[in-house]
This record gives C-alpha cells, sequence and structure tokens, in this order.
C-alpha cells in the first residue's frame, strides 16, 4: 500500500507535514516528508491505544467469551483505537486467569490489537475501593502474581498492573513486577510521598485514573492527587467530563504538563448503549445521562465514553490544539506500557496502525495495513 501526498501527524514535532507513506507486511515500510507538496488529499493521524477499558456495546471483558471480546473489538476500531488493554476487576485468581486465557483465544479474531492486559485488582486499599467489591480486594500474594506474568508475558501480551504501594507486599510487588517486565500503575491508594517516591525508585511509572479512588489535594498535604501532578511519571486521565469535571482537567493539564498525561475511557459494557441497567461484575450499575453508578448510590463506576470522545472533550476543555493532544492517546499511553517501539507513531518500522480524517471526523481506520472500519 502506498498513500501519496498524506497530511500525516508527526510525533516528534508534533505537527502534520506532507509525506508518501509506504505499508508492508503491516508495517509502515517507508515515511518519506515532501519538501514543496501540493494540496493533500488525507490527513493521517497514528492509532489510539486505550491501556485502561473493561467493556463496551454490552459485554463486560470479565465474563466474556473469545467470541465476544472480537465483536466488541469492533466498537474501538470504530472510535479510533487500534490497540487496547482489557482491564479487570478485582476478582478471584481463577476468574482473572480464564480471563486472560479468553484474551487470547480471541487475538488473532478481534479487529484492534488486543495488545496486553491491565490487571486493576484485587491489590488495592479497601479505603479507595471506588466501585471493586470490598471482599475481593486483599494484600499481595506474589505467588498469584507469578502466575498471572506467566499467563500474560508468556505469550507476548503485555501486562500493566494497578496496585496501591501501600498495602502489605506493595512495594516488593511493584520490584517483583518490574524485574519481569510488566508497568505498574499505583491506584485505589492512599500513599504517602514517602511510599509513593519508594514505588517510583523501584519502577512504578504511572498513576491509575488521577483524582479517582485517591487522596485529593489540601493546601497542607498534597495527597496522591496532588503528588501524582508533581511526579515525573505518567498520569491517567479520564475526560469524560464526569470523573473529573472540565476546570480541574484544564488544571491537571496545565500543573503536569502534556507530556505526562494519558487519556483513558475506563469503559463498562454500557459504553456505546442508551441509559439503563448494566453490570459491573457481581455489581449492577446504572447509568443515567451517560454517568454510571452502582445501583442505589453515588459512586462513579467507569464511564460511558471512549477516546475520540475523550480526546475532543480534553482540546475542548483545555484550549490545546490537535497536534498537542494527540500524544494523550497515541504516544503517551504507548510509552507507558512499553510500546513505543512499535506503536503510537506513524515512523518506519512500526505498526502500520493509522486512522484517516475527514473534516475532523473519522474516515478509515487501519490496524496492521489492513482496513478495519470506514465510513
Amino acid at each position: 500500500m502506498i498513500l501519496k501526498n498524506a497530511r500525516i501527524y508527526n510525533s516528534q514535532e508534533k505537527n502534520f507535514k506532507n509525506a508518501d507513506i509506504t505499508v508492508e507486511n503491516g508495517k509502515f515500510e517507508s515515511v518519506n516528508y515532501l519538501a514543496d507538496a501540493g494540496a493533500s488529499v488525507s490527513v493521517i493521524i497514528p492509532g489510539f491505544l486505550d491501556i485502561h477499558t473493561h467493556g463496551a456495546v454490552g459485554i463486560d471483558m470479565m465474563n466474556a467469551d473469545s467470541g465476544q471480546l472480537a465483536g466488541m473489538s469492533k466498537y474501538y476500531a470504530e472510535n479510533g483505537v487500534t490497540s487496547l488493554f482489557l482491564t479487570t476487576w478485582s476478582e478471584k485468581q481463577d476468574k482473572i486467569l480464564s480471563m486472560i486465557g479468553e484474551v487470547k483465544k480471541a487475538r488473532n479474531l478481534a479487529q484492534a490489537d488486543f495488545a496486553g492486559i491491565h490487571l486493576e485488582g484485587p491489590y488495592l486499599n479497601k479505603k479507595k475501593a471506588g466501585a471493586h467489591a470490598l471482599d475481593l480486594i486483599k494484600d499481595v500474594n506474589l505467588a498469584e502474581l507469578e502466575e498471572i506474568c506467566a499467563a500474560v508475558l508468556g505469550c507476548g501480551l503485555k501486562l500493566h498492573v494497578t496496585l496501591a504501594p501501600e498495602i502489605d507486599g506493595g512495594l516488593e510487588a511493584v520490584k517483583f513486577l518490574k524485574k519481569r517486565g510488566a508497568t505498574v500503575t499505583m491506584g485505589h491508594t492512599e500513599a504517602s510521598l514517602e511510599i509513593i517516591n519508594k514505588a517510583i525508585e523501584y519502577g512504578a511509572n504511572s498513576f491509575t485514573h488521577l483524582f479517582n479512588a485517591m487522596t485529593g489535594i489540601h493546601h497542607r498535604d498534597a495527597g496522591v492527587a496532588g503528588n501524582a501532578i508533581n511526579s515525573r511519571v505518567y498520569t491517567e486521565l479520564i475526560c469524560d467530563g464526569i470523573h473529573v469535571c472540565p476546570e480541574v482537567i484544564n488544571l491537571a493539564a496545565r500543573a503536569k504538563g502534556l507530556d505526562k498525561i494519558i487519556i483513558v475511557s475506563d469503559s463498562l459494557q454500557a459504553a456505546g448503549l442508551p441509559d439503563g441497567e448494566y453490570n459491573l461484575g457481581h455489581s449492577p450499575v446504572t447509568v443515567i445521562n451517560g454517568k454510571i453508578v452502582l445501583k442505589g448510590t453515588d459512586t462513579i463506576a467507569g464511564s460511558t465514553a471512549n477516546l475520540w470522545l475523550e480526546l475532543n472533550n480534553f482540546i475542548k476543555f483545555t484550549g490545546t490544539s490537535l497536534e498537542n493532544a494527540l500524544p494523550l492517546v497515541t504516544k503517551n499511553p504507548a510509552e507507558c506500557v512499553g510500546l513505543y517501539d512499535k506503536k503510537g507513531e506513524i515512523a518506519a518500522g512500526k505498526d502500520a496502525d493509522f486512522i484517516i480524517l475527514e473534516n475532523r471526523k473519522i474516515k478509515e481506520v487501519y490496524v496492521n495495513g489492513e482496513l478495519i472500519h470506514a465510513v
């Protein structure tokens, strides 16, 4: 495949430049920039990576078989997500391993690339459980983590783990996972600055859903949220306008800087569907005006959003240009989970995952050079 005189996004310079692109065997073979280009035919951006998503269009990743997971991937592709990390909830070990098994079976059937597993729970702080079931949250079990590492990393998937570093075994788990090639993000936590810094020293490289399920900022105590913003590592941010209000998203963008923010959906099975009654694992949830809460409570339980919607929200909430915002759904997540050598950028040698835009709307989506969605 050759794309002539395309207006492509340059991730290093954060701008658009005309280029001829050659795609072969699922990779970008060459990207040749044009000095004196005429009018461009296409606007092309890298495919998005959603590293924190629990489901969509009626499918709960913890309770789906491989066929359902593969079918669900169409929704992600339609919204520009070419790679995703299928994300767990706090569950028993056998249930988690079963989910991983179904993901492995679905990989060759899916339209979007199932690039990894995000283990969110059960190694969390019960005081910051959010929508996770309290009876399933527990202290770290290294034998279980070893089993999960073998199941995920052993088949070429990436493993990204949310844990609370202050719980028993938390810091040891960070070192354990880092040594085995997994990435660690701190979430559902009340960790002190001392423990946060120790976790970063041991290899933790991000924070899960900034401001949500963590201690907030006080003028005499920065809390986990303030320390996340001050840190040198990545922070996830849910930009549905519900988990974090637009004004605070704008504040976080200014304070943290765009190079270390990752937009995530944290979507549930209700994403892409109308308001109504759904489930989050064992727990019933209610969706009203797009907001998901545990049934009968005010506890937010995931989102109904997707990365294309959230990217446009971020641009609207912060006044950031598309050029400066695109790394938050491409380069930044790829770097965070150790995939930037393959994904997150239109560059020779990387996976040919890209989106063709027309009038700032998604027209076509390609994964490994194959057209998987067209309007």
